[in-house]
C-alpha cells in the first residue's frame, strides 16, 4: 500500500510540476497524505488496478505465445513424424500438446473427437506427444508413437484407448491395449526403444519450451493459442477459423 501511495503521489507531483513549471512543485508528503486518504476511502481502486495489471500480463503472455507459434510454424505443422487425424487438405489444422496422464487432456480428447465428427473433412489434428507427468506418461507416449510408426491406421483407436485407460498406466495395460489393435508385444517393445522415438520426443519438448508451453493441454487453432481445457474458448476458436 505504501509503495502504491508513493507511486501515485510521485506521478501527481510530476504532472503538477510539468503543468505549473519546474519551480512550482507540490509538497510530496502532502500529496502522499491525500492519495493515501483517497485509497483508504476508495479501496476498490486498488482491486481495479490489480485486475488491470493481471489483464495486461495475460495479454503480454498471449502475444508472446502467438509470436512463438509464428516463429516455429514449420516445426509445429510440418513435422512428418507427428501423428495426425483428418485429411491433409483440411481447412483447419488443430495442434495439441498433450500428456496421457493429464486429466484435462482426457477431457479435451472427447472434445477433439467430437470436432472431427461434426466437421468431417474440414478439420485435421496434429498430435504433439508431450509427456510431462513422469515415467508412466513417457511410457504411454513412446507406445503411442510406436503404434503410429508400426501401424498408423491404428493410432487413433490406440490413442483414445490410452486416454480412457486410467491408472495404472503400466506396461501390462499398454501391451493389452496394443494387442487389441493387433500389435504384438515384441514389435511394440522394440519400436518404443528406438532412438528415433527418443529424438522425436526430445524435439517436441524443445519445441514446447521454445514456444512457451508450460503445461498440457495446449492448443493452436488458427490464429488462437489456447492453454488449458477451456471448451467454450476452443469451440469459439474453431467456429471463427472455419466460418469467420
Amino acid at each position: 500500500m505504501r509503495f502504491l501511495t508513493g507511486l501515485l503521489a510521485a506521478c501527481l507531483v510530476s504532472a503538477c510540476s510539468a503543468a505549473n513549471g519546474e519551480d512550482e512543485t507540490l509538497d510530496t508528503e502532502a500529496v502522499e497524505a491525500i492519495v493515501h486518504r483517497y485509497i483508504v476511502e476508495n479501496p476498490e481502486v486498488v482491486e481495479e488496478a490489480l485486475v488491470e495489471l493481471q489483464r495486461r500480463a495475460r495479454a503480454r503472455e498471449q502475444a508472446d505465445l502467438v509470436a512463438g507459434t509464428e516463429q516455429f510454424r514449420d516445426a509445429i505443422y510440418e513435422d512428418p513424424r507427428d501423428p495426425v487425424a483428418g485429411p491433409a487438405d483440411a481447412e483447419l489444422t488443430i495442434v495439441e500438446f498433450f500428456d496421457y496422464r493429464c486429466p484435462y487432456c482426457i477431457q479435451t480428447n472427447d472434445w477433439m473427437n467430437d470436432v472431427l465428427a461434426r466437421h468431417e473433412g474440414r478439420v485435421r489434428i496434429v498430435f504433439k506427444e508431450l509427456p510431462l507427468l513422469g515415467a508412466a506418461s513417457d511410457k504411454a507416449a513412446r507406445a503411442a508413437l510406436a503404434v503410429w510408426n508400426l501401424s498408423p491406421e491404428h493410432y487413433s483407436d490406440f490413442h483414445n484407448a490410452l486416454m480412457q485407460a486410467g491408472s495404472p498406466m503400466n506396461a501390462e495395460r499398454i501391451n493389452q491395449i496394443a494387442a487389441e489393435q493387433g500389435i504384438g508385444r515384441e514389435a511394440l517393445r522394440e519400436a518404443m526403444a528406438s532412438p528415433e522415438i527418443q529424438a522425436h520426443l526430445d524435439s517436441v519438448y524443445e519445441l514446447a519450451r521454445s514456444i512457451g508451453v508450460s503445461g498440457t493441454p495446449f492448443f493452436i487453432i488458427g490464429n488462437d493459442v489456447i492453454p488449458g481445457a477451456d471448451i467454450n474458448r476452443l469451440n469459439a476458436a474453431v467456429a471463427t477459423a472455419l466460418d469467420g
